[in-house]
């Protein structure tokens, strides 16, 4: 699929399933396009992952933790790193704790990309990476904007008994998934799902949102879509929220 306008774009990743499958959309999808990725060293943003454990297990339960911790395992020995993806396609690879850092923003810059495409990550950017693409930077968010602003989005519409969520692509801001959106699917949420099935549709369904978005940025063909309401964040699963998860007769395998 060629693109008339942007031939260069930044990803950014951290080293998990979602953002792997993610990363193989877009890449596979534009093969004439130049990429450059940037993977994200530890969960949270600049912090050490040392740190990140131990907020986790102080803020979160720790049986969220545990099995969010088996299914990074799963991907870390059947999957295929970010790093050996980027070596079998000739894509340069580079981490960081910080998108923000001097360092990080010269070697965008240097890159001169015409677009930077975020794949489920923890970095919180910041104006100055997100002015260096020539169109702007956008990112697919688990959800209905404004409604499941934040974290692990995808388990706690299962822990709220909802019976829809969707995927959002939208251009990224200094606010915590509050920018425009401009793509925008809907996803029923049937009896039988969990927390795993649920995150896999996600990861599809945006992975071919963020194409389309790709493609109707390069053709101007863009179309916001408007947000009602204030909506709504949430944080790291605590223990009321599991308990309430499996009385409800849901797994997370």
């Amino acid at each position: 699929m060629s693109l008339k306008k942007i031939k260069k774009i930044v990803l950014v990743a951290h080293d998990n399933e979602g953002s792997a499958k993610l990363f193989e959309k877009i890449v596979g999808s534009f093969k004439d396009v130049e990429f450059l990725l940037v993977i994200g060293e530890s969960l949270y943003y600049k912090k050490s992952f040392f740190y990140s454990v131990t907020k986790l297990l102080r803020e979160a339960s720790w049986i969220f933790v545990f099995f969010r911790f088996l299914d990074l395992v799963k991907f870390k020995i059947l999957g295929e790193t970010l790093k050996k993806k980027c070596e079998k396609r000739g894509i340069p690879c580079i981490y960081t704790k910080d998108i923000n850092s001097p360092e990080m923003l010269d070697r965008i810059r240097a890159f001169s990309p015409d677009l930077l495409v975020s794949l489920f990550t923890m970095q919180i950017y910041k104006a100055p990476v997100i002015k260096i693409p020539r169109y702007g930077a956008i990112t697919s968010h688990p959800s209905i904007l404004p409604k499941y602003r934040g974290l692990e989005v995808f388990f706690w519409v299962l822990a709220n008994n909802e019976k829809e969520t969707g995927v959002s692509v939208f251009f990224l801001n200094e606010k915590i998934d509050a920018g425009k959106v401009f793509e925008q699917q809907s996803i029923l949420i049937t009896e039988e799902m969990t927390v795993a099935s649920l995150y896999n549709t996600i990861t599809d369904v945006g992975g071919e949102l963020l194409v389309k978005g790709v493609k109707d940025i390069d053709s101007d063909n863009i179309v916001y879509i408007s947000s009602e309401g204030e909506g709504s964040y949430y944080r790291m699963p605590d223990r009321s929220s599991v308990w309430r998860f499996f009385k409800l007769g849901r797994k997370f395998f």
